[in-house]
């Protein structure tokens, strides 16, 4: 049997091999807690994400059907305006000053088109740009932009209105740096003019307007195609005269 004795270097390593064990337990359950908070963490910002996202799609809904509502609400207005007026020319102003009084300070203009597709202008509004200085633009819309309308009542908006025409003016004249809303003025499938809504100076135009013209458009379109009718049936009831 030996009689060695545990010298002070094998006592004291003995002494320290639970504190060893102990600390290598506690590095391992630190290096867990960490990583499970790290996935918290983790899930956490996705949950905060998928949070907003619902959020960023209530809100754009929201606006969306609020949009589509004050689309309504604007049309309606115009057709109790417009129900007792067979004068084209008339009609046109009313929808004009209609127009202009809800998107004031814009510019507004109205193109009616032949049979051919051809846009002439037939009614313009002025927000802060005089009718003079945007003709030339106007004709140049009204070659380029209105011909390329649909015949669905939905309007096309531009956040810069030069971006409209494949050639725009030289520095993008009256349309340099301004929003823009285009709306095809259709009825049944047919188109029968355009309709244009112009940021004025630096107030936006909103979130409401593609849809309010658009509306406004159908509108007007159906008014168009409601005197034309009128006017046909009452021309062909017309008692003839015979010459003297």
């Amino acid at each position: 049997m030996s009689n060695r004795r545990p010298t002070a270097r094998t006592s004291r390593q003995e002494a320290d091999a639970p504190l060893a064990r102990r600390c290598a337990r506690l590095e391992r359950l630190l290096a867990i807690a960490l990583h499970r908070r790290a996935e918290a963490r983790s899930a956490l910002i996705q949950a905060r994400g998928r949070l907003r996202t619902v959020g960023d799609d209530f809100v754009a809904a929201f606006e969306a059907i609020d949009a589509r509502t004050d689309a309504a609400v604007t049309a309606a207005e115009l057709r109790g305006l417009l129900s007792l007026d067979l004068d084209l020319e008339s009609a046109l102003t009313v929808t004009l000053e209609h127009v202009l009084a809800r998107f004031r300070p814009a510019n507004v203009a109205i193109w009616l088109c032949n049979g051919r597709g051809d846009h002439a202008l037939a009614a313009y509004g002025t927000g802060d740009i005089p009718r003079a200085q945007a003709e030339a633009t106007l004709g140049l819309l009204a070659r380029e932009a209105c011909p390329a309308l649909g015949v669905e009542p939905s309007a096309i908006t531009f956040a810069d209105a030069a971006a409209a025409m494949v050639a725009p003016p030289p520095g993008g004249g009256v349309l340099d740096g301004r929003a823009m809303v285009l709306a095809p003025i259709v009825h049944r499938g047919e188109r029968s003019g355009a309709m244009m809504l112009l940021q004025g100076g630096n107030e936006a135009l909103g979130v409401a307007a593609p849809d309010a013209l658009a509306a406004i458009g159908a509108l007007l379109g159906e008014h168009i195609d409601r005197i034309g009718r009128i006017v046909m049936r009452r021309s062909s009831a017309w008692p003839g005269m015979d010459a003297d």
